[in-house]
This record gives structure tokens, C-alpha cells and sequence, in this order.
């Protein structure tokens, strides 16, 4: 699919930016990103978000377009492997519709889903998602923000919602540039009903909501997890955020469970959700810092979830974050009754697998346990990972026994 050997007779339809040797192969791979240090120079002269024919330096065929960066450290993103393909709004109705058609078997089990997952999706820098009658969309790529009125067109003539909302809010558009916004780009409402795969309902504020909206990636795992809950049996949910965990292990038969949270809004999302699926007399919860409610507490549970947020964005940032993960898992181990369940998880690219099972390790042994691990699951379908890019997986999740 990515051969060299390709024969093209084309005309220069974009201005072209030369691959330095050697540089191209990671791209004829599949990968979709060419940095700045693999440019055989960087013209000032093209707008950022400007679609750019790529060429090799050795023969000078072009191979690939991409959407084209001079300041930043992703210079080019490649949006197609066609190097003579027309991008319009047809180009990018047809890619998105395909991406969509990818979540058709999730959309009959639950009607909140992400339907865009950026370059996973080849749509580099774009993330859609449909919570019932609402899409929201996040750009993080200048590609996608000087088209942003035409996406919200496609979005509107192939979904036809009752709103459309910006979640322009990642620390990812400093990169590009781009200023951070957040608001309504079409219709009124910003309030929803959404469930999940086992049927937990939530009503969502995705004016309010983190991220995107709400965090769609841990939603199977929000569902498997009910398997290990015991009736009758205790839950502390470190890390609440509005609820999935909690919910979901409250609906599946816990008796208590305690949700912890340091956002006001969050607790009241999750009290009000509570009531939405009936078990409010089954679930509290509790306004504080995590980490210090996990030192502090010594009640003991049949299941505690650690969700944490991201602790580390640049790996300057790992070494601190180790010591923070590594706490946070000894205290909330403490926690965990004998043969106990702990669902742990690490939203951080640059917290590798192995990095984490050993923090993993090293915090058995401090909280003097014994760690088993039961599962090992990413993030939901609808967040695929490109085999290709290892910079698109970066959800781990562990399901573990504790004796």
C-alpha cells in the first residue's frame, strides 16, 4: 500500500515540501508525521494548515499531502496518500462519514461515541463525538482550523443535531498556535441523556463536561469491571470525575460505594446521575485531594477504581509523576481488602507499559500485597490505536487482585 515503487504523472497541484533522504521511509509505513528536522528546508512563506505536496529528495516524486506547519516541531501531517487528491469538503465528508461507518456496531449498544479519533482515523488533529442528538468536535491541527466552518457544515448535513459545540480547550493548540476556545458553533441545547453499553444512564452538561465532553475511552471498561463486583460488597472511586465507575458498580450490585473528587461539579454530576439510574441511596460522595484522601483513609474496600488525569504531558514530567503514581498506588493498595479488586489506569503516552506495570510492582511491595493482574485493556473501540503510530495508544488500564 505505501510502495516506493509507484509511478505517478502529476502536476503540482500544492506547493511541495522535500523529505530529506531516508526520512521518507517511517512515512511510506504509514506514519503521518513529519517533524521539523526531517525538512530538507522550511519555507516561512506558507500559511500554517496550508495543504503541501510531499516529495522525496532522491527522485523528487511526491508521495503523499499533508497539512503543513513552518513553526511547529509536526511540520506536516499527511492527510492523504493520493498526491494529486482534490481536498474539498468532499474530501473531508467522505473521510468523515468512513470514520463514522467504523462505529456502527457501538452505536447500536450505546448513543455516546466518539466517531473521529484523529490520525488513528487519518484525519490528523480532529476529534468528533455524538452524545444522542449533540456532536462536539476538538481541532488540534491548523489544517482543521481554517477549515472549521466547513466541518461544521459536513458535521451538520450528516448528522443533522440540535447542536454543534467547539471543545477547543487541549493544551495541544498552544503547539499550533491556535488560541483556546470552548462554546456553541450551532444550535442551542447543551445538555443530553446518554448511556452506556450496559445501560447507565447520564444526563450531560458538554458545556461543562472535561475534555471533549465526557471520557468515552474508559466506557467498556467502566462495564466490564462489573464482573468482579460482589453483592452487597464496598467501592471507592478515587478520581470520580461524574460517575461511570461508581455508577456502573452501584447498578451491578455494590452496596456503598464512595466517590472522590476534588470538582464540585463533578460530585454534583455524579449525585444527580445517581438518581437518574435509581441508586441514590447507594452512592456518596466526598469533595478533596485524592492523593491526600488515599494517605489519610483507612476504611477498607471490595473494589477501589484509580482514574487519575493525566500526571505527565512532556517527558520532563516523568520522573516527578512516578513519584506521585507510585504513592498514589501504595496508599490505595492499603485500601483494597484481602482478595480485593484495584482497577488502575494511566491516561499518559509517555507512561510506557512496561514503566507502569513496574510501577505497579514496586507498589505491592512497599504496601507489602500481592498483585495479580486480571486484565489488561486500552481504551474503548471507538479510540483505536494505529498500529503504525505508537504515539496514538495512551490509555492503560489494569484490573488486579489483591492478597
Amino acid at each position: 500500500m505505501f510502495s516506493a515503487e509507484v509511478n505517478y504523472s502529476y502536476t503540482t497541484l500544492y506547493p511541495t515540501i522535500t523529505i530529506r533522504n531516508h526520512h521518507e521511509r517511517r512515512l511510506f509505513r504509514g506514519h503521518l508525521w513529519a517533524f521539523s528536522n526531517e525538512l530538507l528546508e522550511i519555507p516561512k512563506d506558507i500559511e500554517p494548515g496550508t495543504v503541501v505536496q510531499l516529495v522525496r529528495e532522491f527522485d523528487k516524486k511526491p508521495f503523499a499531502l499533508a497539512f503543513y506547519h513552518p513553526n511547529s516541531l509536526i511540520s506536516a501531517r499527511i492527510i492523504s496518500r493520493d498526491p494529486e487528491a482534490a481536498i474539498d469538503p468532499d474530501f473531508f465528508r467522505d473521510a468523515i462519514k468512513r470514520s463514522a461507518a467504523r462505529r456502527d456496531f457501538l452505536l447500536k449498544e450505546r448513543n455516546a461515541v466518539r466517531l473521529v479519533h484523529g490520525e488513528s482515523d487519518g484525519l490528523p488533529g480532529l476529534l468528533v463525538e455524538k452524545y444522542n442528538d449533540i456532536i462536539t468536535f476538538q481541532i488540534t491541527s491548523a489544517g482543521f482550523e481554517a477549515r472549521k466552518p466547513e466541518l461544521v457544515e459536513i458535521l451538520k448535513e450528516l448528522y443533522s443535531p440540535k447542536s454543534i459545540i467547539e471543545k477547543n480547550i487541549s493544551h495541544l493548540r498552544k503547539l499550533e498556535g491556535l488560541e483556546e476556545r470552548e462554546g456553541l458553533v450551532f444550535g442551542e441545547e447543551t445538555d443530553t441523556e446518554i448511556h452506556d453499553g450496559a445501560g447507565t444512564r447520564y444526563q450531560v452538561s458538554l458545556l461543562k463536561g472535561q475534555k471533549t465532553g465526557f471520557y468515552l475511552d474508559q466506557m467498556e471498561n467502566r462495564t466490564s469491571l462489573c464482573r468482579y463486583m460482589p453483592q452487597g460488597g464496598t467501592v471507592l472511586d478515587l478520581f470520580s470525575n461524574e460517575g461511570g465507575f461508581a455508577l456502573n458498580l452501584a447498578r451491578a450490585g455494590a452496596a456503598s460505594v464512595l466517590a472522590v473528587d476534588s470538582s464540585q461539579d463533578a460530585l454534583d454530576a455524579v449525585r444527580k446521575n445517581a438518581a437518574l439510574n435509581n441508586i441514590e441511596e447507594k452512592v456518596q460522595t466526598f469533595k478533596g485531594d485524592c492523593f491526600q484522601f488515599a494517605g489519610e483513609c483507612r476504611e477498607k474496600y471490595d473494589i477501589v477504581v484509580l482514574d487519575p488525569p493525566s500526571l505527565v504531558r512532556t517527558k520532563k514530567e516523568i520522573k516527578s509523576a512516578e513519584r506521585g503514581y507510585l504513592a498514589l498506588h501504595k496508599h490505595a493498595m492499603n485500601l483494597v481488602k484481602s482478595e480485593g479488586i484495584m482497577a488502575t489506569a494511566s491516561c499518559s503516552h509517555h507512561i510506557s507499559r512496561d514503566m507502569f506495570i513496574d510501577l505497579i510492582r514496586r507498589a505491592a511491595y512497599e504496601a507489602h500485597r500481592t498483585a495479580t493482574i486480571l486484565e489488561e485493556r486500552g481504551a474503548a473501540a471507538d479510540h483505536p490505536i494505529m498500529a503504525m503510530m505508537p504515539e496514538t495508544e495512551y490509555l492503560r488500564y489494569f484490573v488486579l487482585r489483591l492478597g
